[in-house]
């Protein structure tokens, strides 16, 4: 559950940057290829966490 949320915010973050960095440039918008890095980046930063992180322990 924890990845479906991570990649749900990592793609709408990215494609509001996305946006936003293509209307200050002047160039055209491409969704496709917003979602794919935005996706890409989210997996990795998931990953960089399981393996910094490690897994959860609960204390009682």
């Amino acid at each position: 559950m924890k990845l479906i949320v991570a990649l749900f915010w990592s793609v709408v973050l990215g494609e509001v940057a996305g946006y936003i960095m293509t209307a200050l440039a002047g160039v055209p918008d491409n969704a496709t290829w917003t979602l794919g890095v935005s996706l890409v980046f989210g997996i990795f930063v998931y990953i960089v966490s399981i393996v910094a992180v490690g897994k959860d322990t609960k204390e009682n």
